[in-house]
Formats: C-alpha cells, sequence, structure tokens
C-alpha cells in the first residue's frame, strides 16, 4: 500500500512507527509552523501512566519524556490519587518521526492523488474529510509560568470547573522544576484572557509569575460517532479510487467532557494499524472503543439545551464519575456527584449559573 499520513501530531507520528514495525513504510507531510515555543499547540501535555505500554510498543521508554507525575490532584475541592503525569509531548512528538520519511510540507491535493491511502491526521483542522455530521469545539487559551513563591504557592494541581462560567474549566498542570502550563478552556467561552487574569489576581499574595509564552488553540470534544464520516472514498482525476481515512482529533478520539485526548490518539492509530487499514474493520471498531464518548457528547448538548437548564439528570452524574475513574481517579462516588469538574455550579445552585454557553 503507497500511504500519505497528513499530520506528524501524536495520532499521525504514532501511526507511521506503528506502520514501519508492520513493514510499510508511510510518508509524513507536515508543514505546519504553530509559531510557538514549543513547537506545537497542545494542552496540558497531561497523560496515565498506562501510556508506557503503547510507547513501549514503538520501542521508546516513558521516563525519557517524564516531566513531572501527578500523584495527587484538586478537582473543585476534592483531592484525589491518579496515575496521571506530564510527558515532554513536543520531545515525544520529534521521536515519533525519527525513523520516518517526514517531508516537511503539507500534503497538497496534487500530490494526495499519488497515493491510494491517505490519513487525515490533522487533527482539528480535518483537512481530508468532509465535515463531522455534529461538530463541537472547546476553545482554549494556555499559558506556560515560571512560578516564584511569595509566602504561599500556585494553587494545587487539577482542574476547577467552579472558576468558569458554564461548561468549562482550568487547569493547573506541573512541568517540573517551578514551570506549569495554567489554561481556561469552555465551550462558547469567549473571555480566556480575562478569566487567566483573574486567576492570577486571585493568588497574586501567594506567588508572582513569569509568562514564559502562550497559545490559543481550539480541542474538537465531537467524540467518534459524532464526527463521522470516519473515511471515504473518491476518485482522482485519473479515474483511480482512493481511500481517505481519519485517526485521532480529527475524528473526534477526545474526551467531551475532559479535553484528554493524548492516550486516546495512540489509542485509535493502533485501531488503524491493527485493522491492516481496512476502512469499514477500523470505523466500527473506533465506535464500540469509543462509544462512551458518545455518551458523554450527549451530556454536553443535554446541558447546552433549554431542558439543561434544569441540572444534570442522574445520567449525567454518573457519566462524569465513570470518566474520573476510568483515568483512575479515586473520587469517592458521591463527593464525585457533587463535585466534579464543571458540573458543580449546576449540582450546587442549577438555578444560579451564570455566564458561558449555558
Amino acid at each position: 500500500m503507497n500511504i500519505a499520513i497528513a499530520g506528524a501530531g501524536v495520532s499521525g507520528g504514532y501511526l507511521a512507527a506503528l506502520l514501519a514495525l508492520k513493514g510499510l513504510s508511510p510518508d509524513v507531510f507536515d508543514g505546519m509552523n504553530h509559531a510557538t515555543r514549543c513547537g506545537c499547540r497542545s494542552c496540558g501535555w497531561g497523560v496515565p501512566t498506562n501510556v508506557r505500554i503503547h510507547l513501549a510498543g514503538i520501542g521508546l521508554d516513558l521516563d525519557d519524556y517524564l516531566l513531572e507525575p501527578m500523584p495527587s490532584m484538586n478537582f473543585d475541592g476534592l483531592v484525589a490519587k491518579t496515575p496521571l503525569l506530564t510527558i515532554d509531548k513536543p520531545r515525544l512528538l520529534g521521536d515519533l518521526t525519527t525513523d520516518v520519511a517526514w517531508k516537511h510540507q503539507n500534503l497538497s491535493p496534487e500530490k494526495a492523488e499519488e497515493y491510494d491511502i491517505v490519513v487525515d491526521a490533522t487533527g482539528i483542522n480535518r483537512a481530508y474529510l468532509p465535515a463531522c455530521r455534529s461538530d463541537l469545539i472547546l476553545p482554549t487559551l494556555q499559558q506556560r509560568i515560571a512560578v516564584e513563591p511569595d509566602g504561599g504557592g500556585l494553587a494545587g494541581t487539577g482542574v476547577y470547573g467552579n472558576r468558569i462560567p458554564g461548561l468549562g474549566y482550568l487547569w493547573i498542570f506541573p512541568l517540573g522544576g517551578n514551570q506549569y502550563h495554567v489554561g481556561v478552556g469552555g465551550i462558547g467561552l469567549v473571555e480566556h484572557d480575562l478569566l487567566l487574569e483573574q486567576f492570577y489576581k486571585e493568588a497574586s499574595g501567594q506567588f508572582s509569575f513569569t509568562t514564559l509564552c502562550g497559545c490559543r488553540s481550539f480541542i474538537r470534544v465531537s467524540s467518534p460517532y459524532y464526527a463521522t464520516p470516519l473515511f471515504f472514498r473518491n476518485t482522482g482525476n485519473d479515474g483511480m479510487s482512493r481511500l481517505v481515512i481519519g485517526v485521532g482529533e480529527s475524528i473526534g478520539t477526545v474526551s467531551p467532557f475532559t479535553g484528554e485526548g493524548i492516550i486516546y490518539s495512540l489509542e485509535c492509530a493502533k485501531i488503524l494499524a491493527d485493522s491492516q487499514m481496512n476502512p469499514e474493520r477500523y470505523a466500527a471498531a473506533v465506535l464500540a472503543r469509543f462509544d462512551w464518548m458518545r455518551k458523554e457528547r450527549e451530556t454536553l448538548d443535554y446541558l447546552l439545551s433549554r431542558k439543561g437548564k434544569t441540572g444534570p439528570r442522574l445520567r449525567d452524574r454518573w457519566r462524569f464519575y465513570r470518566n474520573a475513574r476510568r483515568s483512575g481517579i479515586g473520587l469517592p462516588m458521591i463527593e464525585a456527584f457533587k463535585r466534579i469538574g464543571s458540573l458543580s455550579r449546576w449540582v450546587d445552585d442549577p438555578n444560579g449559573r451564570t455566564g458561558g454557553s449555558g
């Protein structure tokens, strides 16, 4: 098979490495210049420890990318044990494509006709697939800061939904030493800068900080079910039929509740590699594996609807709890129902929420 992978992010790079182990030699195209200090527009860099298995499968060692473990995290005041950590994502992206043919340019329509299969791994851009049948995008703003304590310290590592109006959250992830990623994201959220400024102002008596860099981005939280079609066939100018197939965030393999996507993009790429590039088999496996994302998306749609103004249903609270458990986060069930993420304002005061997109 003559394969082109458009995009050298997590899913595209990992897929290329997996296919190389199977004796295939895909060409990887990525000419995007993110104009950021780290060379990419990624948020958080947090992953669960079981990412080690995926990296080991292509001969990489998680310890080479470990920045800071997060054995406990704060979820709106509820501290829980976690198996999470932050990784050096830019370094990982570079190593994923070390042994593949990476062409530092975007794949043009004319060039695409030279391949039997084009894999759309362009993430939020979804450059080669038709539009999602029901897309949902979460805009974000993140800053990398260096912290100097002034009698206190930065608020605990964690995720804070109660700081953000509507369906959104603020996150604080350690990057080692005195540096952190601090970011905000929310559906329909437009005051990212103001919210970060407010957070820094409230904590100004505890620490001083220097902003090292920052970037805006978007996260697709549609779920694969609502990001269909996952593949399609087209006919080139030469009359030949070609396959375009999506992988990773281009087909929505991101948790709609948390925006976590690294581990799921790796899983998605492995499903594609193991399918022997059979699109029907691949699509069926992806929809089955990530069916829980469909349910999370349905909860978001409900909370954004007029009916959702009355507050989350029992099934919605259960889905938030299951999300935490899926990531290995040890939250007590009852407290989690009341305090997990951005649902806290609805649970505590369903009639008192303001702002956001609700």
